[in-house]
């Protein structure tokens, strides 16, 4: 379980560290697109096209490095008054329910990203971006985070394993 969570640390790490360079690299383009139109008076092609799927990719590869760190947002004011019991209780029964989310929104996301690579998908704009560039952060994310919820779900059943255990995400 040690090595699966270590996994899951280090995947979710890199996940953060791709989200921090798309925004970074989204920021550059920004910077490059206000040059051109209103600098030197020219047009962009795929500038706009390039920051809206990059932030997009950011959002989606960051949630696992987010839910590893358990740093989504939540109500928590229940769970709290709770002993630990009740509280790997509640646990379980969040994961179980993302779980189910998570899972449908990673089945979705593959079929479709091999709806795009198969069909040969563009975006219908001068660049023709292929479509499965912006589409391969969304199935991967949430396979991730599968991975990571049924982590939650074995931790929240073996109370001898503690979070602190997990791969230091």
């Amino acid at each position: 379980m040690r090595a699966y969570l270590n996994i899951l640390g280090w995947a979710a790490r890199l996940c953060g560290w791709l989200a921090m360079a798309l925004l970074a690299s989204a920021v550059i383009v920004v910077t490059q697109m206000v040059m051109i139109r209103y600098v030197m008076n020219g047009s962009t092609i795929w500038q706009t096209e390039y920051v809206i799927y990059s932030t997009t990719a950011a959002m989606m590869l960051g949630s696992p490095y987010v839910l590893a760190l358990r740093g989504h947002v939540g109500v928590d004011v229940l769970v709290q008054a709770v002993g630990d019991g009740w509280r790997r209780v509640f646990n379980l029964i969040a994961a179980i329910a993302s779980l189910i989310f998570v899972g449908a929104m990673a089945w979705s996301g593959f079929r479709f990203l091999a709806e795009a690579v198969h069909g040969g998908w563009t975006t219908d704009t001068v660049w023709a971006l292929p479509l499965w560039i912006p589409f391969w952060p969304l199935p991967i994310a949430m396979a991730l985070m599968l991975a990571q919820l049924l982590a939650d779900i074995v931790l929240a059943l073996r109370p001898e394993l503690t979070p602190t255990t997990q791969g230091g995400a």
